[in-house]
């Protein structure tokens, strides 16, 4: 009955001290319900338009498909851009879809 007494008092010092640091509060808080900015509420202006009226925008810049944004994106962005895009041009002289339509 000691023994059983011993721990029970442990136990509740120690369940005090804890409590007092805010271990028990924080393990249930961010562990079990979650960080408290999951809890809040966002509001957030949303047109769900606004991808029609910009797509005139985006062909422009970057083709119909996004071809031109790849182009870019392949040339890299070191500043050596006009010099590889020469070589890709030397490169591709003569082929069409991948296959050297020039040789027999």
């Amino acid at each position: 009955m000691g023994a059983i007494f011993k721990i029970v008092f442990f136990l509740t010092l120690l369940s005090s001290a804890l409590a007092q640091l805010g271990i028990i509060r924080d393990l249930v808080e961010f562990n079990v319900a979650g960080h408290p900015v999951l809890h809040k509420d966002q509001k957030w202006e949303f047109d769900p338009d606004v991808g029609k009226r910009r797509s005139r925008q985006y062909q422009e810049i970057n083709g119909i498909l996004g071809e031109k944004a790849i182009e870019r994106l392949g040339l890299g962005i070191d500043g050596y851009d006009r010099e590889r895009l020469e070589d890709q041009q030397r490169r591709d002289e003569g082929h069409l879809g991948g296959v050297d339509y020039l040789t027999p």
